[in-house]
């Protein structure tokens, strides 16, 4: 099914369409709403799962103690960001939010990220190659 190079690209094409929508209504919900879609413990041992698994993963790779921690720290804040921003997207969706803004806004955002995120990544694998190559 995947060997199609049409069917791939937009498989992702897609999913990462409704992942970046579903991101940004998950902002739009927490900016809404003023607070977090999840408990701040949770979140918290989000962060701390994500930054020894990426501390470990930089150190592994080579880097110095200090800036496997920055990267870990960051690993940490970018996974906890975009894990709260879909869990708040999917309450904004089940909440009856997507009624409320309109389908016809929602998938024309999905349609927008879609090709949006094609071109991003035609534009990195095209630099990635180059650069390797």
């Amino acid at each position: 099914m995947f060997e199609n190079p049409f069917v791939k690209t937009l498989a992702i094409a897609v999913f990462m369409g409704i992942f970046l929508v579903d991101m940004g209504l998950g902002l739009f919900e927490v900016f809404s709403t003023k607070e977090s879609p999840l408990p701040s413990a949770v979140v918290l041992l989000i962060f701390a799962v994500m930054f020894i698994a990426g501390m470990v993963f930089y150190e592994k790779r080579g880097l110095d103690t200090p800036s496997s921690l920055v990267g870990g720290a960051l690993a940490g804040f970018g996974f906890s960001f975009v894990f709260v921003s879909l869990v708040g997207g999917v309450q904004f969706a089940l909440g009856g939010g997507i009624s409320a803004i309109g389908w016809d806004q929602v998938i024309s955002a999905v349609a927008a990220s879609m090709i949006a995120s094609v071109v991003m990544l035609k534009t990195l694998f095209d630099k990635l190659q180059n650069h390797f190559y």
